[in-house]
């Protein structure tokens, strides 16, 4: 599997964010949908996902103040 390398393709097609891994699904997380309705869009990121090694792909919307949330600890 290679994160590096499905972050470029899905930012080729104009999906632009962080590829994080759980087990064999990549997890997009980004601001916004980007268009993710549009079928064919989505087809070609799985399509990338899958040439990348992944079996899954799953998208995270966040937004601004969520990746600047502070991080609670015990």
């Amino acid at each position: 599997m290679n994160v590096e390398s499905l972050e470029r393709a899905l930012a080729e097609i104009g999906l632009h964010g962080i590829v994080e891994v759980r087990g064999s699904m990549a997890v997009l997380r980004m601001e916004g949908d980007a268009g993710l309705a549009d079928d064919e869009l989505r087809s070609l990121a799985v399509d990338a996902a899958e040439r990348n090694g992944f079996t899954h792909l799953a998208l995270e919307v966040v937004d601004d103040a969520e990746r600047r949330a502070a991080v609670h600890r015990d």
